[in-house]
């Protein structure tokens, strides 16, 4: 049979026997075991959030704005656009610089170029300013874009660390369409006459204007006997709209005893104080 107490002998055990609380030390360590789950359940989702945006980041394919081409003052071809990424994660990239490659169609390396560091913030997309100046003057792969249309591979890639934890690397390649703004140059020559006591030769010129503006200034030709010796030259004007062909004829005077047979052209593209030879083409 169970012995039931009574409440005055419950509070007589109590003032005998008091309860004694938790020792400061243990509350403490309880206080850190909380504060540390806390932390790594924060650590935790702050990595989460940050290996996706981080992916979300690499998945963004850089996009590319529309290019012009134009001939610059220092004898190059000027490239000039642009190319946007977008950060669609949670936290901005600092330090991110962006590099830009560009080969022609038989994969020759035409030129580079280096954009940033920049800091792409979250959420947004960044733009990046291309201005890629391409040497043409005796470099016959670059020289081919003057005469020859083709498709460029552009190789656009960028490599940081995000959030001080995960190397990453952005990259895309595309083709371009480059069309030459002397597309499919010819210059040939007619028979020899006499003119006034002179030896002519009648030289055709023709191409069409593939770029992307109009070709003002002038282009001189020379023509060269098979031994390389210079035969004679002219010039002629243009004004050439953008997918416009041109098609004239001039005579040129020739030296004393030369012959073009079997020669070569030499013509080069003058216009505002800037020179940019064309690759020489051959005479029958």
């Amino acid at each position: 049979m169970r012995t039931r107490l009574s409440p005055g002998y419950s509070r007589m055990a109590t003032l005998l026997y008091p309860r004694r609380s938790a020792p400061a030390i243990y509350r403490l360590s309880r206080f850190l075991r909380r504060l540390s789950l806390v932390v790594l359940v924060l650590t935790i989702v702050f990595l989460a959030t940050v290996a996706y945006s981080a992916v979300r980041l690499v998945q963004s394919s850089p996009q590319t704005g529309g290019y012009s081409a134009s001939f610059a003052s220092n004898g190059t071809v000027g490239v000039t656009g642009s190319v946007e990424l977008s950060n669609q994660g949670f936290y901005p990239v600092s330090g991110f610089t962006l590099g830009l490659r560009v080969l022609n169609s038989s994969g020759w390396f035409l030129g580079e170029l280096h954009a940033g560091p920049v800091t792409l913030a979250p959420g947004v997309a960044t733009t990046f300013p291309i201005a890629l100046y391409l040497p043409i003057a005796a470099d016959p792969p670059a020289e081919s874009l003057l005469v020859t249309d083709q498709y460029l591979s552009v190789g656009v890639w960028g490599n940081t660390t995000y959030a001080y934890l995960f190397p990453i690397s952005v990259h895309f390649s595309q083709t371009k369409f480059w069309g030459a703004p002397f597309s499919n140059l010819r210059i040939t020559t007619g028979s020899p006459t006499v003119e006034n006591g002179s030896v002519v030769v009648p030289v055709m010129l023709t191409f069409t204007s593939h770029a992307t503006f109009t070709e003002l200034g002038t282009l001189s030709v020379q023509v060269f006997a098979a031994t390389g010796l210079a035969c004679g030259g002219g010039s002629f004007s243009l004004a050439v709209p953008p997918g416009e062909p041109f098609d004239q004829t001039q005579n040129i005077a020739l030296s004393s005893g030369c012959s073009v047979a079997g020669g070569h052209a030499e013509a080069a593209f003058i216009s505002g104080g800037t020179t940019i030879p064309l690759p020489p083409e051959a005479l029958p």
